[in-house]
C-alpha cells in the first residue's frame, strides 16, 4: 500500500467520523456519552490529519511508513474504526425530518452503539499516537 492508498484511507474515515460529530450535535438535551463521543472524534480526527500528513511526506522505504500500512490494511484498526462509525452513522443520521424528531426518542438505543465506537476510537487512537511517536524515533 502507498502512502495515497493510507492518505485517502484516512481521509475517508475523517470524513465519516465529521458527519457523525454533525448529527449528534443535532441531538438535544445530548447525553454524556454523546457529548464525549463528538469530542474524541474530535480529538481522534487532530491525530488522524497529523499522521496523514506525515504519510504524505514519507517514503515508503522508512520502517515507520511500514509500520504504519498495518494501521491501514484492509481488516486493520483504521478499517474498523470506519466500520464502527459508518454503523453508527446509519442510526443517527436523520433522513428525514421524521427521523431527526425521531433521534431524540431512540437515543437511548443508540448508546450502546456509541459505547462501542468510543472503544474503538481509544484504540485506534492509541495506535495511531503510537505511530507519530515511532516517526520521530
Amino acid at each position: 500500500m502507498d502512502g495515497l492508498s493510507i492518505a485517502a484511507s484516512i481521509i475517508a474515515v475523517v470524513q465519516i467520523a465529521g458527519s457523525v460529530i454533525t448529527y449528534l450535535s443535532d441531538v438535544k438535551d445530548a447525553s454524556k456519552e454523546c457529548e464525549e463521543c463528538q469530542i474524541e472524534a474530535s480529538n481522534s480526527n487532530t491525530l488522524l490529519l497529523r499522521l496523514k500528513r506525515l504519510v504524505s511526506e514519507s517514503s515508503p522505504t522508512e520502517l515507520w511508513f511500514t509500520q504504519v500500512q498495518e494501521l491501514a490494511r484492509k481488516d486493520g484498526p483504521l478499517n474498523q474504526y470506519k466500520l464502527a462509525l459508518e454503523g453508527l452513522l446509519a442510526k443517527v443520521e436523520p433522513k428525514s425530518k421524521l427521523r431527526k424528531a425521531l433521534n431524540v426518542l431512540m437515543w437511548k438505543f443508540v448508546k450502546d452503539d456509541i459505547a462501542r465506537v468510543l472503544t474503538r476510537m481509544e484504540r485506534v487512537k492509541t495506535l495511531v499516537i503510537i505511530a507519530l511517536d515511532m516517526d520521530h524515533l
